[in-house]
């Protein structure tokens, strides 16, 4: 029996390790919550103290937040709940995924589902659970042009709980390219891109969201600029409340 809070793999062989994956003995039929717990020895959780809301690092007696939108009313999101920080094989991980090294989306299916499984009071809060929309072209597949999408796909393949996962039809499209929020560099340049994000957002059919609390899943969250422009179309569309699932948290402290 697999219990939580110890590696639980029977008479077999111990995992190989995080960033070993492909020589895991456990890749192919290996339950989510060895795959999660295996990832955990290695995961760097938030630093403590940190932000409620974005889960940054807080100076010593600090007690507000120095990202602007977690204290701007105009904030859209509640929360975000995080998986690590954004450093060593994680963050490695989360870039050979972007570069067509789609084994990592396997593995990030199986850390993300360990730990909603985990924390069930996430899942608690949330009707939906979704990726951050991304843009496909025409005839584009999501394998290779959609990370976060990829990731929840194959998190429904492996979920043995029926998490309320909504991939197709999506609650919400993204119908055009915009700029990427990691190529900006100031403050003014997140706020050009989230208005573009927000802009190319579109809500297919707002009764399927109306009246919905929505966990968005993203790889990286670093200001939430890209979060609050989700959940700002998501609420203009009837959702009651919105809340990120954040795989990496960057640290720019």
């Amino acid at each position: 029996m697999i219990e939580l809070g110890r590696l639980a793999y029977g008479d077999g062989p111990p995992p190989a390790g995080f960033g070993s994956c492909g020589e895991c003995p456990y890749l192919q039929a290996g339950h989510v919550r060895i795959c999660h717990e295996c990832a955990s020895e290695s995961l760097q959780p938030p630093n403590e103290p940190n932000c409620r809301i974005c889960h940054q690092a807080l100076r010593s007696g600090e007690l507000t937040c120095s990202n602007r939108l977690c204290s701007d009313p105009q904030r859209a999101f509640e929360w975000t709940a995080v998986v690590g920080v954004k450093a060593g094989t994680l963050e490695q991980g989360v870039l050979r995924l972007k570069r067509g090294a789609y084994g990592w989306g396997m593995i990030f299916a199986r850390i993300i589902l360990g730990h909603l499984y985990t924390h069930p009071e996430l899942v608690d809060e949330a009707d939906a659970i979704i990726p951050m929309p991304a843009y496909l072209g025409p005839h584009q597949a999501r394998k290779g042009n959609d990370h976060t999408g990829y990731v929840i796909e194959r998190a429904i393949l492996e979920d043995d709980e029926n998490l309320p996962f909504v991939l197709d039809p999506p609650l919400i499209e993204k119908t055009r390219a915009t700029p990427r929020m990691r190529d900006t560099t100031s403050l003014i340049e997140r706020q050009i891109a989230a208005h573009e994000l927000y802009a190319a957002l579109h809500v297919p059919d707002p009764a399927r969201v109306r009246g919905r609390r929505i966990m968005v899943y993203d790889d990286v969250f670093t200001a939430g600029s890209s979060l609050n422009a989700v959940a700002m179309r998501l609420k203009a569309s009837g959702a009651v409340n919105v809340y990120g699932l954040t795989l990496a948290r960057a640290q720019w402290r």
